[in-house]
C-alpha cells in the first residue's frame, strides 16, 4: 500500500525533492511542443505563415486532439490536396501523431469537423491579410504597369451541398426543384494582375446583380489603382466614384450607351477625349439616395479608344474602351489596349481556385463553415502565388508564366522533405532551395493569340437527371429478402 504520509514530520516539503510527473502531463507538454514547432506543413511554410500569428488568434483553452493550430494545417492540407474529404486530414493528423508517439485520435471525423467550426474566422481573415501584404511587398516595382497597380474584377459561382441551412441563406436558382439541385454562391473576387493574389470574395446569392459584390470590394481599391473590368461595370455612378477615389478605370462601353465616335475632342486617329453627362434619373441599381445623387458631379471627362480584335469565331471586330486616363503621351492607346486584353487573366486566376484547388463544389454544410471554407481556399491560393513570386524571383524567371498545377504538385511532394527540421534550419533552407529551384522549372510555355473552342471530347456517361425527390424514385425499393452474401460469411 502506498504511504502518503511525509517520513519527516514538520520539515519543510521542498526537502522531499519534486513530485514525479503525472503521464497525462508529460503527454500534454510533448503535444504542445510538437504541434508548435515541428508540422511538416508548418515548416514548410514557416517564413509564409507565422506561427505567432495563429497563437495570438487561437482560442484554444485547452490541450486536446485537434488544437487552433493543428485544426488549420488541417484544414490547409484537406484544401490544397487533391483528396479534399474530412476523412483524409483525419487519416493524416493520425499519422502524424502516430509518428510522434502522441495519443491517436479516433478514426471519426466529428471531433475534426467541430474544431473546424470552432476555429476563429479572425485568425483566417488575419493569415490571409498577411499573404497578401507578403505578396505586395515581394513584388518588385517593375512589376507594376507605368506607376499604377493593375486591379480586376469578376464574378463567378459555386455550389454547395443541399442541406436546409445552406438552401434558406443561399436559395436555389429560378426554376430549379427542391432536392435535386444545389444551393449556389455568386462570388465577386478581385485580382491583382502584377502577382495574381486574390485580395478577397464577396458573397451574395444568385438573385442579386455582380454589381452588389463590388460595393463589398470597393473599399479595397486605394488611389494609384487602375481598376479593369468588363462592360457590365462601366455605368456613370461607379466610373465617377471611382475616379473621386483616385483610382482609374479601364472598361469596354456599355452595351446600352451609343457611341459616335464623331463627338468629342480628336487626339488621335483612334481616339477622343468626350465628356459624359450624368442621366437625368437615378438608376434603379443604384445605392445612392436622391440627394446623394444630386451630389454627384453632371460631367465626367472620359477618353474613348478604338481598336480591334478578334471575337471567339475569329472574326475581326472593332471594340470601344473607355477609360479615365486621359493623357496620351503618358498612357499610349496601344498599351491601353493591351491592359484591358489582359482582364481574362482574371478567368484564369478563378480556374486555378475552382478546377485545380476543387472550389467548384464545396463541401462545408452550413453559411458558417461556407465562410471559413471561402478564406481556406483564398489562403491556399495566396501562399501559391506568394512560393510561385519568390522563386520566381529567385532563379530570375517570370512568375506569370509558372504553372499553377505544376507548383500544387511540386509542394505537395515536398511535404516529407521538411518533416522533422524544426531544429536544423540549415537543413530546412536548403530543402527550401530545392523546391523552389523546381518550381522555377515548371514552365508553361507562351502561345500568343491562341484561340480554341470551348468544346469537350469526351463524351459523359448516360445517367438521366434527378428532377424528383429520390425517394419517390421506383427503382430505389427496399429488398425484404436480401440475397445472402456468402463471401462475408466464410465457413
Amino acid at each position: 500500500m502506498k504511504q502518503k504520509t511525509p517520513f519527516l514530520t514538520g520539515f519543510s516539503t521542498h526537502l522531499f525533492g519534486s513530485a514525479k510527473r503525472e503521464t497525462q502531463d508529460i503527454v500534454a507538454r510533448k503535444r504542445r511542443s510538437l504541434i508548435e514547432g515541428t508540422l511538416d506543413l508548418q515548416q514548410q511554410f514557416i517564413d509564409e505563415i507565422d506561427p505567432g500569428l495563429l497563437q495570438r488568434h487561437s482560442s484554444t483553452q485547452r490541450n486536446r486532439h485537434y488544437p487552433d493550430h493543428l485544426t488549420f494545417w488541417a484544414f490547409f492540407s484537406q484544401v490544397a490536396s487533391d483528396d479534399a474529404s474530412c476523412a483524409g486530414a483525419v487519416a493524416r493528423v493520425q499519422a502524424w501523431a502516430e509518428q510522434r508517439g502522441l495519443p491517436v485520435a479516433g478514426q471519426s471525423t466529428s471531433s475534426y469537423c467541430e474544431a473546424r467550426a470552432s476555429l476563429p474566422v479572425e485568425m483566417l481573415r488575419a493569415v490571409n491579410d498577411s499573404l497578401y501584404e507578403q505578396l505586395d511587398a515581394h513584388l518588385p516595382s517593375k512589376g507594376h504597369w507605368r506607376g499604377l497597380r493593375p486591379r480586376a474584377e469578376d464574378g463567378t459561382t459555386a455550389q454547395m451541398p443541399d442541406t436546409e441551412a445552406n438552401g434558406q441563406e443561399y436559395p436555389y436558382w429560378h426554376g430549379q426543384q427542391e432536392g435535386c439541385a444545389f444551393p449556389m454562391v455568386r462570388l465577386g473576387g478581385l485580382i491583382d494582375l502584377s502577382h495574381g493574389g486574390l485580395c478577397e470574395f464577396a458573397t451574395s446569392g444568385m438573385d442579386t446583380s455582380e454589381l452588389r459584390n463590388h460595393r463589398q470590394l470597393e473599399d479595397k481599391l486605394q488611389a494609384g489603382d487602375v481598376f479593369i473590368a468588363d462592360r457590365l461595370y462601366s455605368g456613370y455612378e461607379l466610373i465617377e466614384r471611382l475616379a473621386s477615389k483616385g483610382v482609374h478605370y479601364i472598361g469596354r462601353t456599355h452595351k446600352s450607351r451609343k457611341i459616335d465616335f464623331r463627338k468629342g475632342r480628336k487626339i488621335g486617329p483612334n481616339e477622343r477625349l468626350v465628356t459624359w453627362t450624368k442621366p437625368y434619373q437615378l438608376p434603379k441599381a443604384s445605392i445612392l439616395t436622391k440627394a446623394q445623387w444630386q451630389e454627384v458631379p453632371n460631367e465626367l471627362p472620359v477618353r474613348l479608344i478604338r481598336c480591334k480584335g478578334p471575337d471567339r469565331e475569329g472574326k475581326q471586330k472593332t471594340r470601344y474602351i473607355v477609360t479615365t486616363l486621359l493623357d496620351p503621351k503618358v498612357y499610349p492607346a496601344e498599351e491601353v489596349a493591351a491592359l484591358y486584353l489582359h482582364r481574362w487573366e482574371i478567368e484564369v486566376r478563378f480556374r486555378d481556385i475552382k478546377t485545380t484547388l476543387g472550389m467548384e463544389l464545396l463541401r462545408t454544410k452550413s453559411p458558417a463553415m461556407i465562410e471559413k471554407e471561402l478564406l481556406m481556399y483564398q489562403i491556399v491560393y495566396n501562399l501559391m502565388r506568394l512560393v510561385m513570386l519568390k522563386a520566381a524571383t529567385a532563379h530570375g524567371v517570370n512568375h506569370r508564366r509558372l504553372s499553377f498545377r505544376g507548383v500544387q504538385q511540386v509542394i505537395q511532394a515536398f511535404v516529407e522533405n521538411f518533416r522533422d527540421l524544426a531544429c536544423h534550419p540549415l537543413l530546412r533552407l536548403r530543402q527550401r532551395a530545392k523546391m523552389w529551384a523546381r518550381i522555377a522549372e515548371r514552365i508553361v510555355t507562351e502561345r500568343p493569340g491562341r484561340n480554341e473552342p470551348r468544346r469537350v471530347k469526351r463524351r459523359p456517361k448516360c445517367t438521366r437527371w434527378l428532377q424528383k425527390l429520390r425517394h419517390q424514385y421506383f427503382e430505389h425499393f427496399r429488398c425484404e429478402n436480401p440475397p445472402m452474401n456468402i463471401l462475408d460469411n466464410p465457413a
